[in-house]
């Protein structure tokens, strides 16, 4: 079976995904409600950061896609 990649990045992902929004929620406590323009950096930067490790594992996937 060669599509077992597409298998590893569903349990690999979503579960990650899941973690980093918790961590993220988390350390929101502490580092939001001083000032609305840093909470409005924050949220974007954090809201795009997971896009990059994201590409990542979908190019690797899209990489090794045979038909």
């Amino acid at each position: 079976m060669k599509r077992w990649r597409h298998f590893t990045v569903v349990v690999g992902i979503i579960p990650g995904l899941i973690f980093y929004i918790a961590l993220c929620m988390f350390l929101f406590e502490y580092i939001t409600g001083f000032f609305w323009f840093l909470d409005w950096l924050i949220y974007a930067v954090v809201g795009l950061l997971w896009l990059y490790p994201a590409a990542k594992v979908i190019k690797w996937l899209a990489d090794h896609e045979s038909y």
